[in-house]
């Protein structure tokens, strides 16, 4: 499950906006909001550039988009 507010957390700490971000990783804006709704349509690639353009760990990356939350 995507934690959104931590992803736009690490946007905002990168002094980036979600347009900015999709422009940097070559989707539309569109496309980014459409992925952020439904994350199980991020592809590997798409979370990788993600990774690299806010600097974030290979933890930090599972944790934000992978982390199952357990009721």
């Amino acid at each position: 499950m995507l934690k959104l507010n931590e992803l736009k957390a690490e946007i905002a700490r990168n002094e980036l906006t979600i347009e900015d971000l999709a422009d940097k990783i070559n989707i539309s804006r569109t496309t980014l909001w459409r992925r952020l709704n439904n994350p199980s349509e991020f592809t590997l690639t798409e979370i990788c550039k993600i990774k690299a353009i806010l600097k974030l760990s290979g933890e930090r990356i599972i944790d934000i988009f992978f982390t199952d939350e357990v009721a």
